[in-house]
């Protein structure tokens, strides 16, 4: 595993929410129709998060133990983990600077591999057509990775509707804690036979939202009414973990912390909880993805010419519904590290890669890891919150 050393218990929590959080103007009693994408395909399944669904998808197209499967090599373990916990083997392939696909390079690894995992970045849909044709012809499964992308189309096309199977990563866009998809346009998914969590989880799930909702200040005059529910939550959230002495020590000594990315097989056939999917169905899709793309002008605005930065998407065609906003920063780590210093939420997809993946294999890809800061522009952040982290990246990139 390739990794960009930092001490990350320097920093304190963020400010503001990476990741959409519960608010009331979120939500609608009668929310207009779900915008086109992965969640109007034919047959849907909602389970716990996007790496479950990975798992989900491989399992129902019956690729399992000792297979290989294609990847891109700008990727994030959370990718990688469900093939090893199958005993699936990864191969990966280059990517260009587009983040877009050479099939010469899927067609000389296709003899490896039963199935190709390809990827829209960060809510940008991607034309996947020659990839489907070329999978057609070669007798492999594909399956469209959408967690960055919820929303979209491609030539009239939803995203995820080119794959044998898709997956996305709710979370991501909805305000539900956790959640993630298997979807499919060409196959049932009558084999996964996944069960509803227990009653607790549904509690726990419902507490936590609430109380992260009360920690960013969405709930106004409600906030003080649910201190009995948030304490409720954390006596519910003391579970006793039984450890053999060996791995005790392990631990001790190397003082591990288990991955953000691990998978645990327990939770694999949940669906995601009740609660989730209430709150997911009641989403007023159409404002988030108005608020998404107006946000996403902002960091535009004030970021297209200069010379320590760019970003990574310049154009923002009404089609998209951006994930997070992508800037490549030449000064990264400085600018990363000054800024979460301050409390200023960054995601850093593709930050830790398989050690497969070396400069010469795609560089494209160890340059993104290096270079690439996603900032949120979900739309239950406030305008002001979206400003605050602007101005306080503006005052970085100035500074260093």
């Amino acid at each position: 595993m390739r990794q960009i050393s930092y001490d990350s218990s320097q920093f304190p929590k963020a400010r503001v929410s990476a990741l959409p959080v519960p608010s009331f103007n979120a939500f609608s009693f009668n929310p207009p129709p779900v915008a086109l994408g992965i969640l109007t395909l034919n047959h849907i399944v909602h389970v716990r998060s996007g790496r479950y669904a990975i798992a989900l998808a491989l399992k129902q197209a019956g690729i399992g133990c000792g297979d290989g499967v294609l990847l891109p090599a700008y990727h994030c373990l959370a990718m990688v983990e469900p093939l090893l916990l199958a005993g699936i083997n990864p191969i990966y392939y280059p990517i260009n600077a587009d983040l877009s696909i050479n099939l010469s390079e899927i067609e000389k690894r296709a003899a490896e591999v039963k199935a190709i995992i390809v990827v829209h970045y960060f809510g940008f849909p991607q034309d996947f057509r020659p990839i489907r044709n070329l999978a057609d012809r070669l007798g492999l499964i594909l399956i469209e990775d959408c967690a960055h992308a919820c929303f979209g189309k491609v030539n009239d096309l939803a995203v995820g509707s080119l794959g044998d199977y898709a997956i996305a990563s709710t979370m991501k866009f909805y305000p539900i804690g956790h959640g993630g998809v298997v979807a499919s346009s060409r196959h049932p998914l009558v084999s996964l036979n996944l069960i509803d969590p227990p009653l607790k989880i549904e509690i726990k799930t419902a507490i936590n939202l609430l109380e992260e909702a009360n920690e960013y200040g969405r709930l106004g005059l409600l906030s003080g009414l649910f201190n009995v529910l948030i304490k409720t939550k954390n006596y519910l959230t003391q579970v006793k973990h039984h450890v053999s002495n060996f791995k005790s020590r392990q631990t001790e000594s190397t003082s591990e912390k288990i991955p953000e990315y691990a998978m645990d097989l327990y939770l694999l056939d949940w669906k995601s909880s009740r609660v989730s999917q209430f709150l997911l169905q009641h989403t007023h899709t159409r404002k988030l993805v108005k608020t998404r793309q107006s946000y996403y002008r902002m960091f535009l605005d004030v970021l297209s010419n200069r010379n320590d930065c760019r970003p990574l998407f310049p154009i923002l065609s009404i089609d998209v519904v951006p994930q997070v906003f992508p800037l490549y920063v030449n000064q990264s780590l400085l600018v990363f590290v000054k800024l979460k210093s301050q409390g200023v939420p960054i995601i850093r997809f593709g930050e830790f890669l398989d050690e497969k993946i070396t400069n010469d294999f795609c560089s494209v890809s160890i340059d993104y890891s290096e270079h690439v800061l996603q900032f949120p522009c979900h739309q239950t952040l406030k305008v002001d919150e979206v400003q605050w982290i602007i101005e306080h990246l503006i005052c970085a990139l100035n500074e260093i």
